[in-house]
């Protein structure tokens, strides 16, 4: 349904003998060797189903399973940067996706899949007799995950809840509530895994064996319950979630190292500092006092003694989130590289960065990230008025950085090279921002984005950032 110039087949006919020969397909950019596999994150859709509003009415009215007929009824539209994702958009990067030459073990879903604003667009576009809120948002999840499931050819697909993805607001998830309850069997099934389910009716997390790698699992946190900006005020006496699921993590890893296996953790919010809230408010106060962090600090102090306590279980944490590309280095109490937090670009450009979705290779034996590429939405601009979607590989990480892999020690080195590279540091600077024309980092801000690439300790980041400064 679109094109992907780059790397969509291409067949000529030619109209006159002899017949020029067809058009090689171009080799994928990621290849496995053997005991090799790849899987794909996207993340951070914000999916907007009020984007033509004359079509929500009939949306609150319609089962899920007539999503697909009502939205491809309305002419293709993209929006533009400031914006989040339309269908036309949404379908454009997964078909575009599936479409690589590539085949995917399995998918992380690290986030987001509502739309900002979602329930005040609700209200003004449901029309008479709403069928209300909640049924609405919850339809809208199932939408987008159905189509992640059917996109890839039913391949697992591990998702997690971002900020936005509630009944009741922006950061107002609430533990043991309706919207939990009606995500519970269908990501269950996505999963492959469903009897490993019980805890997500409890607050949005869950632990699944990996599909391809023996003696690893996967565990998907709620990590919106940690964030500064979480109020579940639809359920004030909701009690403590976010211990509740530390404590649910704290067991989860016992109970995984104890059994010999390792672990990757997926979440939504990532832990370390919030360079751009950071960087903001410079200024505005003492330099220690503006340093911001994403999670509450006892959260993110108990987080991070759980990753000490556990080193060497875990190796990989992905997020999303920033919308924006880029990592953290968590360190162990020598200093030394301990894991690292891969935070992936949205579909959503919705902060002024392009659309995206990564793809990693990995070695099915022992876990470890050889490579990823990162592909991106070219001509956002021109596709608003109409041009075809023009997605392009933007990046291959291992060539672009000069690492041998993707391990903690190589972020760790790229952290590094960067504070005396300046010519890949701009680099950095716009890959960020996945190639968009306007930068979120610039000279003056640099120090606060950079310091958080390798100091998720706020001690280490104030050492960092406010001793330049």
């Amino acid at each position: 349904m679109f094109r992907t110039r780059a790397f969509a087949l291409t067949i000529f006919t030619a109209l006159a003998l002899p017949q020029a020969p067809l058009a090689q397909e171009p080799a994928p950019p990621l290849q496995p060797g053997p005991d090799e596999g790849l899987f794909l994150i996207v993340t951070d859709i914000h999916f907007d189903p009020f984007a033509n509003p004359a079509l929500v009415p009939k949306l609150d009215k319609s089962p899920v399973a007539g999503w697909s007929a009502i939205l491809g009824s309305s002419p293709p539209d993209i929006a533009g940067y400031g914006k989040d994702a339309g269908y036309t958009l949404m379908l454009s990067a997964l078909e575009t996706a599936a479409a690589q030459n590539m085949t995917y073990d399995y998918l992380l879903y690290t986030g987001d899949y509502l739309s900002h604003d979602f329930n005040a667009n609700y209200w003004n576009n449901a029309g008479p007799s709403p069928e209300g809120i909640s049924a609405f948002a919850i339809k809208t999840t199932q939408f987008v995950s159905r189509l992640l499931g059917e996109k890839f050819g039913g391949i697992p697909v591990y998702g997690v809840l971002g900020n936005e993805d509630s009944a009741c607001g922006d950061y107002n998830i609430g533990p043991d509530g309706g919207y939990l309850d009606g995500l519970a069997e269908q990501w269950a099934n996505l999963s492959g895994q469903p009897a490993r389910f019980g805890a997500f009716r409890s607050g949005g997390y869950y632990k699944v064996a990996h599909p391809t790698i023996p003696d690893q699992d996967i565990i998907a946190l709620n990590s919106v319950f940690w964030s500064t900006k979480y109020a579940d005020t639809c359920n004030p006496d909701g009690g403590d979630p976010g211990a509740d699921v530390m404590s649910w993590l704290d067991e989860q890893l016992s109970q995984t190292r104890d059994a010999g296996r390792k672990a990757q953790i997926l979440m939504h919010v990532p832990p370390g500092i919030d360079a751009h809230d950071t960087a903001r408010d410079a200024g505005s106060g003492t330099c220690d006092a503006t340093i911001r962090l994403f999670w509450h600090d006892h959260y993110h102090r108990d987080y991070l003694a759980l990753m000490h306590k556990y080193a060497g279980t875990i190796d990989y944490t992905f997020s999303g989130h920033t919308h924006m590309d880029g990592f953290t280095v968590l360190r162990d109490e020598s200093g030394h590289p301990l894991m690292v937090n891969k935070i992936s670009p949205s579909v959503s450009p919705k902060f002024g960065n392009n659309p995206a979705f990564s793809v990693f290779l990995y070695d099915r034996t022992s876990g470890a990230l050889k490579d990823s590429v990162t592909f991106y939405l070219s001509n956002l601009e021109t596709a608003t008025t109409g041009a075809e979607p023009d997605w392009q590989l933007e990046y291959d990480y291992r060539g672009t950085y000069s690492v041998p892999d993707l391990s903690a020690e190589s972020f760790a080195s790229v952290a590094e090279t960067l504070e005396g590279n300046t010519s890949l540091q701009q680099r950095f600077i716009d890959l960020y921002a996945v190639s968009a024309a306007k930068k979120q980092i610039n000279g003056a801000s640099w120090q606060a984005f950079g310091c958080a690439l390798d100091a998720a300790n706020r001690d280490t980041y104030q050492a960092c950032y406010c001793d330049s400064n």
